[in-house]
């Protein structure tokens, strides 16, 4: 019994892996710049980190368009936690991304989540550019505007 692959059939292996590496490489960016979490522990606890969130979103022309209480959903499974996720938006900007590209729904508004973890409570959220530049590169600019003032937000609410 002979082991030994006819040619033909090795290049065809080595042709299909050298697509699947190729494929791989150029879907390496789509996934490019998604670990930019940010995380801000808080002074507060978590009560008070989520009224100082809410404020912070108001002092920065921004607006709270949606909650998401997790920690009400979860302990329907047994699982007994605080955090909340907050969808923050300006309407005027999410106008102007929408125009520019209406798949930017899949961003905006963005979610900043707060939670408690080993007695801590914290402020979290992907940075908006590194989302919407994934949507579309000329979105770029209004996510580094996001980006600045999530900053702001997380620094005013954890302080």
């Amino acid at each position: 019994m002979n082991t030994k692959m006819p040619y033909a059939n090795k290049m065809k292996r080595h042709a299909a892996t050298g697509l699947f590496v190729v494929g791989s490489v150029l879907a390496a960016p789509a996934f490019a710049g998604q670990g930019n979490f940010i995380k801000v522990p808080s002074r507060h606890g978590f009560v008070g980190t989520v009224r100082a969130l809410k404020e912070a979103v108001a002092h920065n022309n921004m607006m709270v368009m949606g909650r998401v209480n997790q920690s009400k959903v979860l302990a329907m499974t047994g699982l007994h936690l605080q955090g909340e996720a907050f969808l923050v938006g300006n309407p005027v900007m999410g106008k102007k991304a929408f125009s520019m590209d209406p798949a930017a729904g899949a961003v905006l508004p963005a979610r900043i989540y707060v939670w408690t973890q080993s007695h801590r409570t914290y402020v979290g959220y992907f940075e908006p550019s590194a989302l919407l530049t994934q949507v579309s590169p000329s979105l770029g600019m209004m996510g580094g505007m996001l980006n600045k003032k999530f900053g702001m937000v997380a620094q005013q609410a954890t302080e």
